[in-house]
């Protein structure tokens, strides 16, 4: 509910790679909202902090949301490409247009081609060439359009695919060798740019089929 979308609870509850949807609710009631502009930061803490002991506060209703399993080929890695700055979500969120265009919104090819056994490289790339988001947040990650258009699977033994995740700035990459190799090349270009002051990180990341657990403590 804090965030108004449940793909990344989905994915750290239940773990591996899961579609997931949350459908319209009620939002009065001081349901808190996603990440604020930090000029109201402080006040919402404080309305928040008011209506604690106000039973008309509303809670999250019931059966909100549903997830859905999907299969990821155990070959694929995900390279989190981070850039040392921070971009805040309203910011991004701002970016984003108020309509879109038919065609820019279609159903992706991602959760099959994921799935397959043998991941086809180009199948992968072009599923993961995002028209909603990824055009429109482009300018607040310096070096992003640079990346998008320079690698792919021919000239990138291992990519599958790049975009950016979520709101950013971290870029993700999928590949299936290669992974420090690439990640450095993508980094390379983000850390020459003008506005960059610190190396950018990155993680190689399995991604794993469990979720969250509760473990008993014997303490």
């Amino acid at each position: 509910m804090i965030e108004h979308h449940p793909d990344n609870v989905a994915a750290a509850l239940v773990g591996g790679f899961v579609a997931s949807y949350l459908i319209d609710v009620d939002r009065s009631g001081n349901i808190p909202e996603s990440e604020a502009d930090p000029a109201v930061v402080q006040q919402k803490q404080r309305e928040q902090m008011a209506a604690a002991a106000d039973d008309s506060v509303k809670l999250p209703p019931d059966n909100i949301g549903h997830f859905l399993r999907l299969e990821c080929s155990p070959k694929i890695k995900a390279i989190a490409i981070i850039p040392q700055f921070e971009l805040a979500t309203s910011k991004a969120r701002a970016a984003l247009p108020g309509t879109y265009k038919t065609q820019d919104v279609r159903l992706a090819v991602l959760t099959t081609a994921l799935g397959r056994e043998t991941p086809d490289p180009w199948l992968i790339y072009r599923a993961m060439e995002d028209k909603v988001h990824q055009p429109y947040r482009m300018h607040l990650i310096p070096g992003l359009p640079e990346i998008l258009a320079t690698f792919n699977p021919d000239n990138t033994p291992g990519l599958l695919g790049i975009c950016l995740s979520g709101a950013g700035p971290t870029i993700l990459a999928l590949a299936v060798s290669n992974f420090d190799e690439i990640a450095a090349k993508i980094c390379a270009i983000i850390d020459r740019q003008p506005s960059i002051d610190l190396p950018t990180d990155y993680k190689v990341l399995d991604i794993v089929s469990e979720g969250a657990s509760c473990v008993e403590s014997s303490l």
